[in-house]
């Protein structure tokens, strides 16, 4: 009451993308550590908007098929941010769906709806979203349901920056995509993830900006997130030899709501790191030690390290 409609708007718009990128960031960043209140802070934080699901599906999920077809969290090459967020959203709700059902199968009603995690962070939101009505009133509840969906969106543009097109190689003999779909169903994503290369810091891209890392945990260094979930943000590390983003989160976020211009930037690097990727592999140097980044940052780029490298050897 007593607000125009385009300020309402921009209130609702700039608390969603507050709620986005440091809220669900700091939620992200809870939920992976071991304690268990740690995780219970994570939970809560996901529930003021309205995507508690999230957290399971995220840590027993994404982290395992990560850059795999399988993975609902992982954009595809060509595949525009619109497209994506459909299916992420979608998807990962499905699979946090999936995920409780099978962990519960034999556990008995009443019991199973109270120990549902799904459930629970649907009635933890509920009850976020009565406090907002009791204290502010009806004005109050639109605000809480209309801020949600525009902090998961902050929430899934960046999870479309951080693995485009960046895809895990099937290891030999692996079975077929019919098979690991069966799978994936059955919710055996051991198995699945077996099936592919192991997750290194090529399937995930990076950013060095200084100011949207310490704003964002280090979440740009997102290589050494993926290799160790558990360590926290504050020594993440990173390599020169990762999939390098043009500009940092915030900047690549402009770019992917422009589909056109996030294509025309983005898939050229693709190809490029694809090409640097076979290149590393048949040299057989591991460029993700920290001997070697400190000679690739000397030398000025990971090719020059790898040149310098092979010099040393022939002489």
């Amino acid at each position: 009451p007593g607000l125009a409609l385009y300020e309402y708007v921009g209130i609702v718009t700039s608390i969603g993308i507050l709620a986005g990128s440091i809220g669900i960031n700091v939620a992200h960043e809870l939920i992976h550590k071991p304690s268990w209140w740690e995780k219970l802070l994570g939970r809560a934080l996901l529930a003021s908007v309205c995507y508690g699901h999230w957290a399971d599906e995220h840590l027993y999920g994404h982290h395992k098929l990560v850059s795999t077809p399988f993975d609902p969290a992982t954009s595809r090459l060509g595949e525009s941010f619109y497209t994506f967020w459909c299916r992420t959203v979608w998807g990962t709700w499905t699979s946090a769906l999936d995920m409780e059902r099978r962990r519960l199968r034999n556990v008995a009603f009443p019991e199973r709806v109270l120990r549902d995690r799904v459930f629970l962070s649907c009635l933890s939101s509920l009850a976020v979203a009565a406090c907002f009505g009791i204290l502010l009133g009806p004005y109050g509840v639109l605000f809480f349901f209309l801020q949600s969906p525009v902090a998961f969106t902050m929430l899934e543009a960046v999870n479309y920056i951080e693995h485009y097109g960046l895809q895990r190689e099937l290891v030999e003999g692996a079975p077929s995509m019919k098979e690991l779909e069966k799978r994936k169903k059955l919710g055996d994503y051991g198995y699945v993830a077996s099936a592919f290369e192991s997750v290194t810091p090529f399937h995930s891209w990076n950013a060095g900006e200084t100011v949207t890392n310490y704003f964002l945990l280090k979440l740009q260094r997102h290589s050494d997130h993926h290799a160790h979930g558990h360590r926290r943000y504050q020594v993440l590390r990173s390599f020169l030899a990762s999939p390098q983003l043009p500009t940092g989160y915030a900047g690549c976020m402009v770019l992917a709501t422009i589909p056109p211009l996030w294509f025309a930037i983005m898939d050229q690097r693709v190809k490029r790191v694809k090409s640097r990727i076979e290149y590393i592999k048949e040299t057989g140097v591991n460029v993700f030690s920290d001997e070697f980044d400190v000679l690739a940052r000397k030398e000025g780029s990971v090719e020059a390290a790898l040149r310098k490298m092979n010099e040393g050897k022939t002489k």
